[in-house]
């Protein structure tokens, strides 16, 4: 067993062992550890099994026209550069989901809120692991030379002879970002509206993914598509519509749907952005261009966090 599997592994378990504690020590949910037994056995076998059947659906590996039932072999080809992390991602909280609804009755809500920051840890376990592949958690090569090729700013690739190479850590800076997210949401989320902690982690996870999958290196392309970067926009505005839907009935039209309009003009703007970045349109260096992604992503958060407050503000009383 590889360094990295057994790192995932290992990182998993104390992952998920932190989870029943908490839910133990820190909530009133009824068998934590059962919970937590179930969601660590369910979140491994649904995010293996979705991680790698998401990609070969979304990749389209899949040919039963040619190959017969024979193409599910490739299913079993298991590498990190041939799995979706998000779905790999999207099975590990069904897992938990369904833990959480075997092991209690009434609403799973409460269960998934004290899940969120563990998910979170967990992802930025499994996006630091990306270390050990190299290439696959890297970005654009740095120039000769360049004062940040180091970890952990930076990754050695393609080492030849005496000759080595250095991208950008994208993994790194992806495994900082859920890392920040998990310190909010354990600290800062607890004992707001059930729902509220599971949601806003699903939004402000993706968020700083979609600036992680365009500087990525390596990954899932339809043409020049990031396909992880565009699931993650979805996630956005799934996430964004249930706020907005659920909340601000009494509000004027506009006010009402202000953040998902900033939403959509924010996705329009990445989408130029993105092609300026592949020099299609404009001619616009890419620090310059990056840049501008983040300061419509900080503008597409601000809209999710009003949009997440006015939610739990309209807490119904008496009820989680």
């Amino acid at each position: 067993m590889s360094a990295y599997l057994w790192t995932m592994l290992l990182g998993s378990l104390l992952v998920f062992a932190l989870y029943g504690l908490y839910c133990a020590r820190g909530t009133s949910l009824r068998r934590p550890w059962l919970t937590a037994g179930l969601s660590l056995l369910f979140a491994v076998l649904f995010g293996v099994v979705l991680s790698r059947v998401g990609y070969a659906l979304l990749m389209q590996e899949l040919d039963f026209e040619y190959d017969g039932i024979a193409a599910l072999e490739y299913l079993l080809e298991f590498e990190i550069d041939r799995v979706s992390f998000f779905c790999g991602a999207v099975g590990a909280v069904l897992g938990v989901l369904l833990a959480n609804r075997l092991a209690r009755k009434g609403s799973v809500l409460p269960g998934m809120d004290a899940f969120a920051p563990f998910g979170a840890l967990l992802t930025a376990l499994f996006r630091l692991g990306e270390i050990f592949h190299g290439s696959y958690g890297a970005g654009a090569t740095l120039e000769e030379g360049s004062p940040f090729a180091f970890f952990p700013f930076a990754l050695q690739i393609h080492p030849d002879g005496n000759y080595v190479t250095y991208a950008w850590a994208v993994c790194v800076l992806s495994a900082l970002f859920a890392l920040v997210w998990a310190a909010v949401s354990f600290f800062r989320l607890r004992g707001t509206r059930a729902g509220l902690n599971l949601t806003a982690s699903l939004f402000f996870l993706a968020l700083p993914q979609v600036l992680c999958e365009s500087l990525r290196k390596s990954g899932m392309y339809w043409l020049f598509v990031h396909v992880e970067q565009l699931l993650c926009a979805v996630v956005l505005l799934a996430v964004m519509l249930f706020w907005v839907l659920r909340s601000g009935r009494s509000l004027p039209f506009p006010r009402r749907w202000a953040p998902v309009g900033i939403l959509l003009l924010g996705a329009a703007l990445l989408v130029g952005t993105e092609f300026a970045i592949d020099g299609k349109i404009l001619n616009i260096t890419k620090p310059v261009c990056y840049g501008i992604m983040c300061v419509i992503l900080v503008g597409i958060g601000a809209a999710g966090a009003l949009a997440a407050a006015r939610w739990n503000r309209e807490k119904t009383p008496g009820k989680a």
